[in-house]
């Protein structure tokens, strides 16, 4: 049973957004582009365990995706999957690496060999080994049973193959493809059950209580500046900036489509890179709007929370999300 859906991270969006707005010849265009590759791919890994996540031999299982809580020592961390039954749970971790792999457990690397040459990714082991370690304690201060935790690294690329893998490391890795097999060796260990079935639906509630997304800003991790940024709405249908605003709308210049909401997606750029609030002046310089008349309609036409009145009213973002059918 899904209790909190996979969905992509708030720095995943940022950086989505940043792809979108930060000119291409910009000098750190191509830093965004490195990081948003990586957390791009690592989202794809993420995903493809869903399928295999049906294989589930323990159907009272309840599956928490992309949790980030803080530990007693306010050191937050992130489980790309976490599995919960009455009598154990099970942290998964996915990697989306081709090629050649091999754990160096000498060196504490995940390497990926290329003839000659040497890649290296840090090292899963010592982290799932982290998040087993910071689990234990989050349950512990939260006063619910000492379930036994268990972790996973799960190699989810197709052509990933593993060298100079031992017996004992197997024990820690699996591919995607093998995963509803170690989940039944796992289950067929037959844990003791610790938790009653009230303190088992308790533990899912406080961890979806206590999930804490990510912050993350561009302009203080990539040093841009606001002014950097390319303003207006795109096109839903050419992605040609900026379109134009008429008759209560927007017209694209370059294909001729019209829209009502396209401003919607922009919006939520504007929420994911500037910030949780916005003004009459901002949504003008952001949208490129001809006046504060039509500025002030199209922020009351989205109907959103505000404080304060005339020049220092400000509209709230918190809650706004932008959900394309």
């Amino acid at each position: 049973m899904i209790k909190k859906s996979r969905e992509k991270s708030v720095r995943l969006l940022t950086l989505e957004a940043a792809i979108r707005r930060v000119p291409p010849e910009h000098p750190k265009y191509h830093l965004i582009e490195k990081e948003h590759g990586k957390l791009h791919y690592g989202f794809i890994g993420e995903k493809a365990l869903d399928y295999f996540l049906t294989f589930l031999p323990n159907k009272n299982t309840q599956l928490l995706h992309g949790l980030r809580i803080e530990d007693p020592l306010n050191r937050f961390f992130q489980m790309d999957t976490l599995l919960i039954t009455p009598g154990y749970g099970l942290i998964l971790d996915s990697k989306y690496v081709s090629g050649a792999l091999e754990f160096d457990q000498t060196t504490n690397h995940l390497i990926r060999r290329r003839g000659e040459e040497r890649e290296k990714f840090g090292d899963p082991l010592s982290q799932i080994e982290r998040q087993k370690y910071q689990f234990t304690l989050w349950l512990d201060k939260h006063n619910f049973p000492p379930l036994p935790i268990g972790g996973q690294i799960v190699l989810t690329h197709s052509n990933a193959t593993l060298i100079n893998a031992t017996p004992s490391l197997m024990k820690k890795v699996t591919f995607h493809t093998n995963l509803p097999n170690k989940l039944q060796a796992i289950d067929n260990q037959k844990f003791q059950p610790l938790l009653d079935n009230p303190t088992y639906k308790k533990l899912s509630k406080v961890l979806i209580k206590k999930h804490t997304p990510d912050e993350f800003s561009i302009f203080n991790h990539f040093g841009i500046h606001y002014h950097e940024l390319r303003k207006g709405v795109f096109c839903p249908a050419c992605a040609h900036l900026p379109m134009s605003q008429k008759h209560g709308g927007w017209i694209c210049r370059n294909c001729g489509v019209y829209s009502k909401t396209a401003h919607l997606k922009d919006l939520m750029d504007y929420k994911l890179l500037v910030g949780n609030t916005i003004t009459n002046k901002m949504i003008r310089d952001f949208f490129l709007l001809p006046s504060p008349n039509v500025a002030s309609y199209l922020l009351s036409s989205m109907s959103l929370p505000a404080k304060g009145t005339h020049k220092g009213r400000k509209y709230l973002l918190d809650h706004f999300q932008y959900n394309p059918k």
